[in-house]
């Protein structure tokens, strides 16, 4: 029987070293995790033969005769693209069909073939355009399931498939071993993994296709539920020294601002765990710490590190990039400075001296905060003498890594924080056995952002507000969903990079700008603090700025492209803005007129409450939005995206239960 998690992708045909290293890079060694790459959307392929049955908000599938001999054109930032005119029938207009950065089609592509295209047609004053469809030769069997793969690690979309297509071939006939116990596949009515694959990559349609990915998305869910199980009531067995208890009112004094109530009561809550409530012996701290954008999680945290510190012991606070682990070290820094506690900062470009001395630190006797991201599992660093551990965003980071941070303190006590607003149900899934601290009030002087809806028509008027704004000494950012312009299967889309050239010269003299996550560490974290000492008035960015800025001076932010973010995702981003006193506006550009994206970004105008948006999303669109978004990978989750019944957690959950 064949155990697709033991065969290498290096035995199956047509992958040489190369082609094999690639995917090895990528996280891909088996066949198992080959054919986990699923597509990233299926294609109708069931051609259309009139340009009036097309929309330009849907893609659709044109068999059309090249009209012209297809040419290099230029386009205003010089990049070379393909261009050439085809046409339906002599009855219909051309259409102006253009790749980009792709010279080589000019040998596959003539005057006078028929090619089956498929993309979104748009129309401007210049007519008709098809921009970076996907296209193959016309032919009788048409699919309505077509998948289509993202790149991975340097292999094209095509490669990929026609990789993955040689593995199907390899394992079509042979017995498959399965990865879920047979009674549940039963029990659940799902189908075995072998067919599941096939339904998958070769559907028939995309209703048998939804079903096999039910079934990955089931196990998935059932795996992280029981590996969250078991963490849990490992560490519900763990019992701790209580710390001794402190005034926090020499800490909470220095503030530079005055705690909200619900600061008060959730410090209250952490506090009664860290010091048992006067019991010799309590359960090691595992609280979950929600607070919407901008309500103050960081100074509650921080409380609970001063209350570590004054009983002699050490804490770690972890977050998922380097922008929120050095925000994170500026402000704990300036909390501690009047109170003599040293904080370190520990990333992936720490030098090797400031290791070592960290290192020193954490083996001395003196109370200490270590700020750091995934760098601190990787590190060796000896920490038996930290007392609690501190994650932010913790859903970014899977079941193992929780388990592994917390297996490096010798009593460790846990607090979670994350500015995600999730919903009870995903939270209790998530956080499987913590208990949940909630700060639901914003600090006093905080303006509510006024969040308005235009279409690309507007955005002249818009960029002349924000020239006020900049005027004003204010700053700003622009936000865009891809870094470059010619990223495969982005239809148009605007990147980073163009806007940022475009508004370096349609803003002049004011300073703009570039951040993506493309970029080195170090780039990125110089371009952070040259925005933070306002040496750049705008700042143009991909959603790497979604946590761990905080910019005071920074009133107004612009979207592209808004209807491709989750609501969540748009109220983090939102976030980033309205940080100070003065009024702060964020507008969403869209060129959607699709009822339903229209109607829930017109939800995101009028509310401004991460939980109720957070609630109304999940709804709309089920938890893929907690899930993370394949954009950029948050969740520890590949597959679930597309589950959209709640209820499937609590039942997953529930069997899980049974099982372990």
């Amino acid at each position: 029987m064949l155990n697709l998690k033991a065969v290498s992708v290096r035995g199956l045909s047509g992958v040489g070293a190369k082609t094999a290293e690639a995917l090895e890079n990528a996280g891909v060694s088996t066949y198992y995790d080959l054919l986990c790459k699923f597509p990233r959307a299926y294609e109708d392929h069931t051609p259309r033969y009139s340009l009036s049955e097309t929309s330009p908000e849907h893609s659709s599938a044109l068999v059309m005769r090249i009209s012209s001999a297809p040419r290099i054109a230029y386009t205003a930032s010089k990049k070379r693209v393909v261009r050439f005119s085809a046409r339906l029938s002599d009855s219909e207009p051309l259409v102006n069909v253009v790749f980009f950065n792709q010279p080589y089609l000019l040998s596959t592509f003539h005057q006078g073939e028929d090619w089956l295209f498929y993309g979104r047609v748009t129309r401007s004053t210049g007519g008709w355009f098809m921009f970076s469809p996907s296209y193959e030769k016309p032919r009788e069997d048409y699919s309505q399931a077509v998948p289509v793969y993202p790149s991975v690690s340097g292999i094209g979309s095509k490669k990929l498939a026609k990789i993955i297509n040689t593995c199907l071939d390899a394992i079509e006939n042979e017995e498959v071993a399965e990865s879920l116990l047979e009674e549940i596949l039963e029990e659940e009515g799902l189908p075995d993994i072998k067919s599941s694959f096939f339904s998958i990559h070769r559907p028939q349609s995309r209703e048998e296709a939804r079903r096999a990915s039910e079934r990955f998305a089931f196990e998935e869910l059932f795996n992280f539920a029981v590996a969250s199980i078991r963490l849990s009531r490992r560490e519900d067995t763990k019992t701790v020294t209580p710390l001794k208890p402190q005034s926090l009112t020499p800490f909470t004094d220095s503030l530079p601002f005055e705690l909200t109530d619900a600061q008060k009561r959730v410090i209250s809550e952490i506090s009664g765990d860290l010091t048992g409530n006067g019991n010799a012996r309590c359960r090691a701290m595992r609280r979950l710490l929600q607070g919407d954008v901008g309500s103050g999680k960081t100074a509650v945290a921080a409380a609970a590190m001063y209350l570590v510190a004054k009983n002699g012991a050490k804490s770690v606070i972890m977050a998922p990039t380097e922008i929120l682990a050095r925000q994170h070290g500026a402000n704990l820094e300036r909390f501690f400075k009047m109170h003599g506690i040293p904080v370190y900062l520990l990333t992936g470009s720490t030098t090797a001296a400031a290791r070592r001395q960290i290192e020193e630190r954490l083996l001395s006797d003196e109370p200490l905060v270590l700020v750091g991201t995934h760098a601190l599992f990787e590190s060796g660093i000896n920490a038996s003498g930290i007392k609690l551990v501190v994650t932010d965003e913790q859903h970014r980071f899977g079941v193992k890594q929780r388990e592994k941070l917390l297996s490096m303190a010798d009593s460790p006590n846990s607090l979670v924080m994350s500015a995600t607003p999730i919903p009870r149900t995903l939270a209790m899934f998530l956080y499987a056995g913590l208990d949940i601290s909630i700060i639901d009030e914003v600090p006093k002087g905080r303006q509510e952002i006024q969040t308005v809806l235009i279409p690309p028509a507007k955005k002249e008027r818009m960029y002349s507000f924000i020239k006020d704004e900049l005027a004003k000494g204010r700053q700003g950012y622009v936000i865009c969903p891809l870094v470059e312009e010619d990223e495969e299967g982005t239809d148009g889309l605007l990147s980073a990079e163009e806007v940022h050239e475009a508004l370096s010269k349609t803003l002049a003299p004011f300073r703009v700008g570039l951040l993506h996550g493309k970029m080195k560490p170090a780039n990125k974290k110089e371009i952070m603090e040259e925005y933070a000492a306002h040496n750049i008035d705008l700042l143009v960015s991909t959603t790497v700025i979604e946590v761990g800025i905080d910019v005071p001076n920074a009133t107004v932010m612009a979207i592209e492209n808004a209807e491709r973010f989750g609501l969540a995702q748009l109220h983090q981003l939102r976030g980033r803005v309205g940080r100070g006193s003065e009024k702060s506006t964020c507008v969403l550009i869209t060129p959607s007129s699709s009822r339903d994206a229209l109607e829930r970004l017109s939800f995101m105008c009028k509310c401004h409450d991460g939980f109720k948006i957070a609630e109304y999303d999940l709804e709309k669109r089920g938890p893929g939005d907690f899930f993370g978004s394949r954009q950029h990978g948050d969740m520890p989750f590949a597959f679930s995206e597309g589950i959209r019944d709640v209820a499937m957690l609590e039942h997953v959950t529930e069997i899980a239960k049974k099982y372990v």
